[in-house]
């Protein structure tokens, strides 16, 4: 069992730091983040260098979108920022120390061996998304918006898992594992949100502000950003890419409707929460 312990500091600091960016102030978001930082700093979750590249993403999507006037250097903000994200997302860039969950956990004998981290670097891209470029904040969330996220993530099931079950990626098999309240904090609060924040709040929104307000591009938007979504997650193989791809439509469609980020986080969570309690996970093995 996993105890509390200074290793988890940094990123209880962090889930707090999260909350608290959907419910109050920005500035109120940064102190607990900047207190999560430190502790990280101390705990040997972020080295030195981890600290420059926190520092590099949060100064190119804060300065293009508060204080560059320029277009061509918001362009170039923007770009800076996406590779950033990129690079953090995959865990590309040096100095975290993620600390690890479960390792080549078998949670059926016909499974897939599953590695779960908790991965401070990767939550900070989406973290920094909903307070600096797309600004999120519950309080002003609309009941409207819950229900057609609900709606969508009903549709999204009764698509998509019957698929899975026809290319035996997935059976059904029930299940609550232990540590399974970690998974769940870390799959809404860290994983949800960077992803989500990424091509939904960073991609799809910016290119729906690019591009000419008709329902074509705002459908060329949702595609793209659907794309890009299967793509990063090349590792689990073409199957994966292909369901996480036509899942990433679904998101995007719950984010175009209610221009929520909250919607399609709604809708994503609620499919891998469904996922991890009722069928295979991640996947079958054959």
């Amino acid at each position: 069992m996993l105890q509390w312990s200074l290793d988890l500091l940094p990123y209880t600091l962090l889930l707090i730091a999260v909350v608290i960016g959907w419910v109050s102030t920005i500035r109120s978001a940064l102190l607990v983040l900047a207190i999560a930082i430190v502790a990280g700093l101390f705990a040997k979750t972020i080295e030195w260098d981890g600290l420059l590249s926190i520092i590099g993403l949060g100064l190119t999507l804060w300065l293009p979108s508060r204080w560059f006037q320029s277009r061509i250097l918001k362009f170039l903000g923007y770009a800076f920022f996406l590779l950033f994200a990129v690079a953090m997302s995959n865990y590309w860039l040096p100095g975290f120390n993620n600390l690890q969950i479960y390792q080549n956990v078998q949670f059926a004998a016909d499974s897939v061996p599953f590695s779960m981290y908790l991965n401070f670097d990767k939550t900070l891209v989406g973290l920094f998304i909903i307070l600096f470029f797309k600004r999120t904040s519950c309080r002003d969330l609309k009941i409207e918006s819950i229900a057609m996220a609900l709606k969508v993530l009903g549709v999204l099931v009764a698509c998509m898992l019957p698929i899975a079950l026809a290319i035996h990626y997935v059976r059904f098999e029930f299940k609550f594992p232990q540590l399974g309240w970690i998974w769940i904090l870390n799959n809404l609060f860290f994983v949800c949100l960077a992803e989500e924040g990424l091509f939904r709040g960073f991609v799809q929104n910016g290119l729906e502000g690019l591009l000419p307000k008709t329902k074509m591009f705002s459908g060329i938007s949702i595609v793209a950003a659907a794309t890009l979504f299967g793509l990063a997650h090349y590792k689990g193989g073409v199957a994966y890419v292909a369901l996480a791809a036509v899942a990433g439509l679904f998101y995007g469609y719950a984010f175009q409707r209610t221009k929520r980020l909250e919607a399609s986080i709604i809708v994503h969570f609620g499919l891998n929460l469904i996922h991890f309690l009722f069928f295979s996970y991640p996947a079958l093995a054959t």
